[in-house]
Order: structure tokens, then C-alpha cells, then sequence
């Protein structure tokens, strides 16, 4: 359990069963200071992040939803001709890059229609090379896959 960690310091989890280095950003409320500019990289994540991101490495795994991603990746590659990606090819898919902690006062877009996620991996993907790939989590639960300036 981690009782302290700064936006931007990289730690290791398991992806797909192997061991990947990601840095842990924030990006909600705490990213900004008191005049609302950004601050600079390596401030502490404060408690609320700091409890969202134990739970999600203690619950979180990214091998439980193998199928969600593999229907994502071929949802995204729909109409292209591609081959069908199987979730025994996840691992040359996608690159996890990073864990975003996204603790914001405002959670939905202006119209409501889209909540972002408090927590997602992100990192990259073939199906979408120039967006990447976001899959969040709200309140424990997982919320959905989609390019990452879902939760950016």
C-alpha cells in the first residue's frame, strides 16, 4: 500500500503477466495549484488520488478484461480488412505506458452524456496508433475502453 507517491514517478506492475514499468500521473484537480496554473511535474498526489490508485493496484487487472480490449482493437479496425485480433495477441496490441489518477469536481462533459474515468491504464495501440488506448475505472468499477483523451 502506498502511503505517498508523486505525479510523473514510475512504478511496476504486471501487464499481461509480465512485469512493465508506468509512470502514475495525475490529471484532475491536484495537477492544477492555487492560481490554476499546472504544476510543475513530481507534486505529491494528494489522499483521494493516493486511495483510488492502492485500490486499482491492488484490483485492477488488466488480463480480466483481455475480451473488452480485444473487442475494442476490433471495433477499431472494422471496415479496414484487418484480421481480427484475439485476446492471445493483446500482448503485441497494446503497450501500457502509464496509470492516469483523474480526481476531478466535474466529472461529466457539458452535455452528460460521458463520465471520465477516476482511474484508467493508459498507453498505446496498433488499432490506434495516433489516440492510443484508455481503459478506465469509476467508483471500483470498470467503466469502458476509448482513446485516451477520454481521461486527458
Amino acid at each position: 500500500m502506498l502511503e505517498a507517491w508523486n505525479s510523473g514517478e514510475e512504478l511496476t506492475i504486471q501487464v499481461f503477466g509480465k512485469e512493465t514499468e508506468v509512470s502514475v500521473f495525475s490529471v484532475g484537480d491536484n495537477c492544477f495549484d492555487e492560481n490554476g496554473d499546472y504544476r510543475e511535474e513530481g507534486f505529491p498526489l494528494n489522499r483521494e488520488e493516493l486511495d483510488c490508485l492502492n485500490w486499482f493496484l491492488e484490483h485492477a487487472v488488466i488480463s480480466d478484461y483481455r475480451k473488452e480490449i480485444a473487442d475494442y482493437c476490433n471495433e477499431m479496425y472494422a471496415g479496414t480488412g484487418r484480421l481480427p485480433v484475439a485476446e492471445s495477441d493483446l500482448e503485441q496490441e497494446i503497450q501500457i505506458t502509464g496509470i492516469a489518477v483523474n480526481i476531478s469536481e466535474v466529472t461529466q462533459s457539458g452535455d452528460g452524456s460521458l463520465v471520465y474515468p477516476e482511474i484508467s491504464f493508459m498507453g498505446e495501440c496498433e488499432c490506434d496508433p495516433e489516440h492510443g488506448i484508455c481503459i478506465g475505472f469509476r467508483d471500483q468499477k470498470f467503466l469502458g475502453i476509448h482513446a485516451q483523451d477520454w481521461t486527458l
